[in-house]
């Protein structure tokens, strides 16, 4: 078995490296005010169909009109296939293997109207098949002979032979897979038909999924000007090819079609060289345009996908039409214009872990450049790293000479990923984030790159926060979360909304993520920096620095009200309150009042002088003296000093309870000298005299010399209970140690924190805590009154 100790190395042999000209930053890309083009069957870059008076050569061979009806016509086709074949001529191959003297290659020509197909056409190598135009021909599947002709199985695909240098032209046609009977006119729909039910024709033949799919490309296979309608299975299918060209199809389910979700361009088996280009897809699409598992040298570059939520919401999905490259390596992806849907590059590592899927690749060498992306259901691009744990629990092996791992082996070989340019992009209102990179660090090789992009209203009508299943980012123009060294510099984050949705220009690091972004460099070789205009909150967070959210936030007739953030590692220096997107409000801890105080003023918050230190008694080892230094409300703090090493307490007087009912205590402590772990607790006293003291078992809460820190617990008063007392602890103190607490407080429920808006207006609030030294916010807790 291969080392798990083998360090890790940067996948060099397998995949080209983006030029260094691609990452340049001329400026941020500016936004098109035009929404995406229409869907259209018009040719975008094809030349006009060939005619039957052109199909003169020998080599070419007109097959005759459609017998119609339910006449079957794949025995007339396939001959003409079959005559079309013994007319072509092989390549000739020079010795390096490039092509000597090209193939001679045959044509068959389809007239216009509708083929019914009970088989598939095989077509063998230089056999072209071609249709009188793209709303003119039609090849219809039909499944209700014999399914399991169509089987994981295509109307067209190639034959069993292959050969050196041969090329195939699909071309000028409509091929429909008869999901929806009878349906799939080229007639413009809003919607498909019955959204989301199954195909009209599995139950009646009990076919099982997975049948009926459009075309399977072969070897330098050219689709050009195909319109693919109707299919349960696949409507483009590109796997273990060489250099197929995908050009200037389309994808939809009008007049009354509806199709299963399999992707509409799907593959992958390390095909190398394809090129997906000018091809358009129609709101009434289903399905992924675009998915390759396990690629090389992928060119995806000026498509326009179109999708909308209605059609979404009539499926019952969030969102279709994505385009995912997992496993890719090497690659371009420019010029396309999404609306709705967005792009993902990702390893193959969610796959059954077993051949073609054992080993992972991780993306790398892919340039994402110069798209329109709008709308999308969640981030505009994201890049994600991930591989799995094999049963000895240890990650892959790096390798970077494609090597296969055996199927008994225990371990697998992961090619590591990074060196991904996203660059020159407009994304315009993603729900989620605009751009993120995430994952795996340790499956990263190199640092990717995101400069010059525009981000606009990330967060547009969705939600705050985005799990990525390693650590959560908070709506931001750009996330990075894994790597070391990525550049993110010359972007501009942008929301121009009168209720902005985006809080973060840059967020560095994800809150609660397994691995950190390290070195992260924000400005450019000759300067550039990243801008930001009416955002919510900062130009750059460090998102693993986030404290806690505030729980509980409601809107009352006097104010809002919330219960304190959980204290962790990252100390809390106060709350922040924010009114349709604009600060209102900074409260240093400590610094409001406590709503529903069961204790007086006086106890509280020693406003006082001359209460001295009425109401609070200690335990031994501990005195309990005032202040003579202003606390946390502007008076003087209580102060409790060690007599005796050890824990030092105190408590509040008692207040009547009611067994049954949460109570919860709260205070601020600050250090004299010495740091401590600090606690706020609760003292039951029942009718017998018998005290039950409870507290915060929280470690995260130490206390400094330089702010406050405050403490909360709560807890159900115990059966029998008639009074409790705020009980506050500081943990190993030295003898003479002492420390400040005020703020101090004891509430029914567990509401501690307040705060009224002076222009009483109604709107939507958003309460953050942030955090001490840095002012990173915590995630948002929203309200709308």
């Amino acid at each position: 078995m291969r080392s798990k100790s083998t360090a890790r190395r940067t996948a060099a042999a397998i995949a080209l490296t983006v030029p260094a000209a691609l990452i340049s930053v001329a400026g941020p890309a500016q936004a098109d005010e035009a929404a995406a083009p229409a869907y259209a069957l018009a040719s975008t870059v094809s030349p006009a169909p060939l005619t039957a008076a052109e199909c003169t050569d020998p080599t070419c061979i007109v097959v005759a009109a459609p017998r119609g009806g339910t006449l079957d016509d794949y025995a007339v086709i396939n001959a003409a296939i079959t005559t079309a074949a013994s007319r072509t001529v092989p390549a000739v191959m020079a010795a390096d293997g490039s092509v000597a003297t090209p193939a001679v290659t045959a044509t068959v020509l389809l007239r216009s109207g509708t083929y019914r197909l009970t088989k598939g056409l095989k077509l063998p190598p230089n056999v072209n098949l071609r249709g009188a135009g793209i709303a003119a021909t039609t090849l219809l599947m039909d499944p209700t002979v014999n399914w399991k002709n169509f089987s994981y199985s295509f109307l067209v695909l190639p034959s069993d032979t292959k050969q050196d240098g041969s090329t195939n032209l699909v071309s000028d046609l409509t091929v429909n897979g008869n999901c929806r009977t009878g349906a799939g006119a080229p007639t413009p729909s809003a919607l498909p038909g019955r959204p989301g039910d199954p195909c009209d024709f599995l139950a009646p033949t009990g076919a099982t999924g997975n049948t009926g799919g459009g075309i399977k490309v072969g070897d330098r296979w050219t689709v050009r000007q195909v319109r693919f309608t109707n299919f349960e299975y696949f409507k483009m299918w590109v796997s273990g090819t060489k250099d197929a060209r995908i050009v200037d199809n389309r994808f939809d389910n009008w007049g009354g079609a509806e199709s299963d979700g399999e992707d509409n361009i799907g593959g992958g088996g390390l095909n190398d060289g394809t090129v997906i280009e000018d091809n358009q897809y129609d709101v009434t699409g289903r399905g992924n345009f675009f998915d390759f598992t396990n690629a090389l040298n992928t060119t995806v570059r000026n498509n326009i996908v179109h999708t909308n939520r209605t059609v979404a919401a009539a499926r019952k999905v969030t969102e279709y039409g994505n385009l995912y490259f997992e496993g890719v390596m090497g690659g371009t992806v420019t010029g396309n214009v999404l609306e709705g849907s967005h792009i993902v590059l990702q390893s193959n590592a969610r796959y059954s872990h077993v051949f073609p899927n054992k080993d992972v690749n991780q993306p790398s060498n892919i340039l994402v450049a110069n798209n329109h992306i709008m709308d999308s259901a969640t981030a505009g691009v994201a890049i994600g790293y991930e591989d799995y744990l094999d049963s000895d629990n240890t990650g892959g092996t790096a390798d970077d000479q494609m090597l296969q791992s055996a199927a008994d082996s225990v371990d697998h070989y992961v090619r590591l990923g990074g060196n991904n340019v996203v660059r020159d992009n407009v994304i315009e209102r993603s729900r989620e984030s605009g751009i993120l990179i995430y994952g795996n660090a340790a499956v990263k090789g190199s640092p990717d790159t995101v400069v010059g992009n525009r981000v606009v209203d990330s967060g547009f009508a969705g939600s705050l926060t985005y799990n990525t299943g390693v650590g959560y980012f908070e709506t931001s123009g750009i996330g990075v979360s894994a790597g070391t060294g990525d550049m993110i510099y010359g972007n501009e984050i942008v929301d121009d909304q009168s209720t902005p949705t985006t809080w973060y220009g840059v967020s560095v690091g994800a809150r609660k993520a397994p691995f950190a972004a390290t070195g992260t460099v924000l400005t450019g070789p000759n300067g550039e920096t990243n801008t930001t205009t009416g955002i919510v909150a900062s130009p750059v967070r460090y998102g693993m620095l986030a404290p806690e959210a505030p729980a509980g936030v409601k809107a009352t007739a006097s104010g809002l009200t919330w219960s304190e953030s959980y204290a962790t590692t990252n100390p809390i220096a106060g709350y922040r309150v924010y009114r349709d997107g604009a600060l209102l409000a900074d409260l240093p801890v400590g610094s409001s009042e406590i709503p529903g105080n069961l204790l007086t003023a006086d106890e509280s918050s020693m406003e006082n002088a001359a209460a001295g230190t009425a109401g609070w008694t200690t335990t031994s080892g501990t005195t309990v003296t005032r202040s003579a230094t202003a606390g946390a409300l502007g008076s003087a703090s209580l102060q409790i000093t060690a007599t005796a090493a050890g824990q030092i307490s105190t408590y509040g007087r008692k207040v009547p309870v009611t067994a049954g009912t949460t109570y919860t205590a709260v205070a601020s402590f600050q250090a004299g000298t010495t740091a401590r772990r600090v606690r706020a607790g609760l003292a039951y006293t029942d009718a017998a005299g018998k005290v039950t003291r409870l507290g915060s078992g929280n470690s995260a809460t130490v206390d400094s010399t330089t702010g406050w820190l405050t403490s909360s617990y709560s807890a159900a008063a115990p059966a029998g209970a008639v009074t409790v007392q705020p009980f506050l602890m500081v943990e190993g103190a030295a003898v003479g140690e002492s420390h400040l607490i005020d703020r101090m407080g004891l509430v029914t429920g567990s509401v501690t924190e307040q705060w009224a808006d002076p222009a009483g207006t109604a709107g939507r609030y958003d309460v953050v805590a942030y955090r001490a030294e840095t002012g990173d916010n915590s995630p948002v807790a929203r309200v709308v009154s």
